[in-house]
């Protein structure tokens, strides 16, 4: 008579689970790293109003040195006014750099709450090129915007 199989054994299952486990362990920091950087991104669309007004005045003047540096200069409203669940407030600074500042809310943790990220324009031939800086910025690099 031959015996069949009839399941796993207790070693078979415990490597399944150990694998589990592994992946994991490796898959959750990378996923709440991506759900941060998702949540700082909101920082990007919030601030292309005021990125396209400093568009705007650039190609009339043709300078950085002489863009205007408040939200009025613009034509545009106030910078609390630019806000969402995770941005509190997006300001015009001199030479046309666009200052985001995050929120504290319960879902960044410490190292993003209230911090900022800071676009920079560099002048390419007469067109403006955004960069997102990390030196200036207070947002940890690895949550930062692509550049």
């Amino acid at each position: 008579m031959q015996k069949l199989q009839q399941g796993f054994t207790l070693i078979e299952l415990m490597i399944v689970v150990a694998i589990i486990g592994i992946l994991a362990a490796l898959a959750v920091p990378a996923y709440q790293d991506y759900t941060i950087r998702s949540k700082v991104a909101e920082a990007a669309s919030l601030a292309s109003a005021v990125r396209t007004a400093i568009d705007v005045a650039f190609s009339e003047s043709g300078t950085l040195a002489g863009l205007p540096t408040t939200h009025a200069s613009l034509g545009l409203s106030l910078a609390t006014s630019y806000k969402a669940k995770y941005v509190s407030t997006v300001a015009v600074g001199t030479g046309g750099t666009v200052t985001v500042t995050m929120t504290n809310v319960s879902d960044f943790p410490t190292a993003v709450a209230g911090k900022t990220v800071i676009y920079e324009p560099i002048n390419r031939g007469g067109n403006l090129e955004w960069v997102v800086s990390a030196g200036p910025s207070t947002v940890p690099d690895k949550y930062l915007p692509r550049r």
